[in-house]
This record gives structure tokens, sequence and C-alpha cells, in this order.
């Protein structure tokens, strides 16, 4: 239900901006995102298992058509039970804040130009960064530091609107998203290999507007 609430805003919106005809070029854009998430450590191992709604905001700041950094908050449940060697069952739900600063490098270049061959109105896109998480373990406040990265798709709708796919990948410096100590270090592998730490993945489907808008690059004749 709440997943075709977020849907439904982002339809709307886009028709909302449908017609924008704004000839200036923005440089950032601000925007919401919803989808699902998931999780991979000692109770899960399997994609796209226990998925959670996740939401959050986003601001681009554009460097040039090819690259451009942004920060992202995102919110989400770590969801899942896990039976112990002695049979006992352990159920969690645990809520998770995650804040990323991440380079983006467009495929392509991201603008409407005629005049330019690379340009387009849609690109693939990579990025990399680093982050941060709060959550709770055994009831008490935790944070953790992340290494974001992840593969994505926008596309320039019109004038004053963006849509993007982004599918997020979050490697915490921390083995506790689940918030209870039994589940912590199962195999008892904490701290010999750094990919053994948690996992936390999203993708979303988001909507940006364009701020702060330059002058119109133009080009006689087009």
């Amino acid at each position: 239900m709440r997943i075709r609430i977020i849907l439904c805003t982002i339809a709307v919106l886009s028709l909302i901006a449908v017609n924008g005809k704004a000839q200036n070029k923005s440089k950032a854009e601000i925007g919401i995102n919803g989808g699902l998430s998931y999780y991979l450590g000692d109770a899960n191992s399997t994609l796209f298992k226990n998925q959670e709604l996740a939401y959050g905001v986003i601001y681009r700041q554009k460097l040039n058509p090819r690259f451009a950094i942004h920060a992202n908050w995102n919110y989400t449940k770590v969801k899942g039970s896990k039976e112990l060697y002695n049979g006992t069952l352990i159920e969690f739900s645990n809520p998770v804040n995650v804040i990323d600063l991440c380079l983006e490098f467009n495929f392509f270049d991201l603008e409407t130009k005629k005049y330019k061959p690379m340009s387009r109105s849609f690109s693939p896109f990579l990025y990399a960064g680093l982050g941060y998480s709060w959550y709770d373990y055994e009831g008490d406040p935790q944070n953790s530091s992340t290494i974001p990265f992840g593969v994505g798709f926008k596309w320039i709708a019109t004038s004053r609107l963006n849509l993007n796919i982004m599918w997020t990948h979050r490697l915490f410096m921390s083995d506790m998203l689940e918030g209870n100590t039994r589940l912590n270090n199962l195999a008892g592998l904490n701290g010999s290999n750094i990919f053994n730490q948690d996992l936390l993945s999203s993708l979303t489907i988001g909507i940006t507007f364009n701020i702060w808008n330059e002058g119109c690059d133009c080009h006689r004749n087009y």
C-alpha cells in the first residue's frame, strides 16, 4: 500500500511538470525517491529476500554533463528471522537511517542539445562515495560509516522534471544491523574480512526538480 502511494505521487508530480518550457540550464536538482530494500548479513544471504519499504530525499549538484555529486538520505528497516543452532527462532525488525555522498558518472552527456552528438536526454550512470548510518542495537543507538555504490538510469522528462532509477548497495563497517546480539557474528568471521560486514541494498524510483537555473547556453540555428 505504501509503495503504491509513492508511485502515485511520482506520477502526479510528473503530470504537473510535463508542460514545462523553460530554456535555462539548471545547476542542481532536488527530489524524492521510494522503493524497496533488502539486506545481506548474519540472518540472510539471499538477494531481494525480506524486502522492506525504503524512501528518502536527494540533492544532486551538476558539475558538467558527465559528472555530478549527490547527497541522499534514506530510511528503511532491516527485517527477518534466523534459527540458531539450538533451534531458537529469533525475529527482528530494525529501523535504519542512511546518508550518502556520492560522485556520479554519466555514460552520455546528459543534456538536450541537438548540436552535440554525444548529448542525450537519458543516460545510465555509476556512482560511489562515502556514507553514514544510525540504527538501534539492543535498544541503544548505534552508528556506522558506510561505502555506498551502485548503478542507475536518468531521464530528462521535461525542462523542469527528471526521473531516475537507482540500485544502491551500502557496505557497512559493522555487523550489527539486525539489532540483536545473538545474531551478531554467527559464523565467527568478524574482523577477518571487510566483506563479511552487513550489506544494505535498495532499488528505488525517484523524481527530481531542476533548481538554480543558469543562463541559456544556446546555439545559433538550433
